[in-house]
């Protein structure tokens, strides 16, 4: 995963992290969504943005290159609990 360049796009991604945070408890807490649902909206989203934006070709390439990051271990800190 890209890391920000500079102190404004780490900040912006501190806040859209916090944003998504809001979001999800709001779902989980006050519609009592399984966390499954949340998941799955927050996906359906996310991928449908991406290809708007990339194609459908240009988006499974990345999600193909996001898997690769995934197992080559881009979360290990967060699958310890140490990513928080």
């Amino acid at each position: 995963m890209e890391r920000p360049r500079t102190p404004a796009d780490a900040m912006q991604r501190v806040l859209c992290d916090k944003l998504i945070e809001s979001c999800a408890a709001t779902m989980f807490q006050k519609l009592d969504a399984p966390v499954e649902v949340i998941v799955d909206r927050f996906v359906a989203y996310t991928f449908a943005q991406l290809v708007q934006i990339e194609g459908r070709v240009g988006a499974a390439r990345m999600l193909r290159d996001l898997a690769q990051q995934i197992e080559d271990g881009a979360l290990d800190a967060y699958e310890r609990g140490e990513g928080n």
